[in-house]
């Protein structure tokens, strides 16, 4: 093989330009597919984020609720001032529906838990918990209250009372 030459063929110049032309054009489309494909991706991380803080808020107002000793509405009823208070450990915090948001409010502290929401109302029962309700696009969200702690006590004690088949009468 030492006999054999090898020759490089010369491209000439109009081939070199036609070369550069479609490389040119293949590299604009593959630029224009990143764009995109990075806009895509910036529009699903905004849409991923946006669900995780609506779940945040949602987990969050569950833990406020399950959390609180009693809960109580506003003088003039649940719908008058869009107020929700919260008793825990001697101290008083709110949930407060404003401007389509239900905010958390601590003293002079607010935070934003829900978004893009509508009518919070405070739904009563005589025989299961009450319920909390909260309008959020399109859906209802239902939060269980605890019953006060004194009916809670109560309760327990009535079930453990039962258990033992105490009879008020003698034999």
């Amino acid at each position: 093989m030492a006999g054999v030459k090898h020759t490089l063929r010369a491209s000439t110049l109009a081939e070199t330009l036609v070369m550069m032309l479609v490389a040119g054009i293949v590299f604009l489309a593959a630029m224009d597919a990143l764009t995109l494909l990075s806009q895509i991706v910036a529009r699903r991380t905004a849409l991923i984020v946006d669900a995780g803080r609506q779940s945040d808020g949602i987990f969050r107002i569950g833990l406020l609720l399950s959390a609180a000793d009693s809960v109580r509405t506003a003088e003039g009823g649940f719908g008058a001032d869009g107020r929700l208070h919260l008793y825990h450990a001697g101290r008083t915090t709110t949930l407060e529906a404003a401007d389509s948001a239900v905010l958390f409010v601590a003293g002079q502290f607010r935070d934003t838990l829900l978004q893009r929401t509508g009518h919070m109302r405070l739904v009563r029962s005589r025989t299961d918990a009450d319920t909390l309700e909260i309008d959020a696009q399109g859906r209802t969200l239902k939060f269980p209250l605890q019953r006060p702690a004194r009916i809670r006590y109560e309760t327990t004690i009535a079930e453990i009372e039962n258990g033992y088949g105490y009879d008020d009468e003698k034999p």
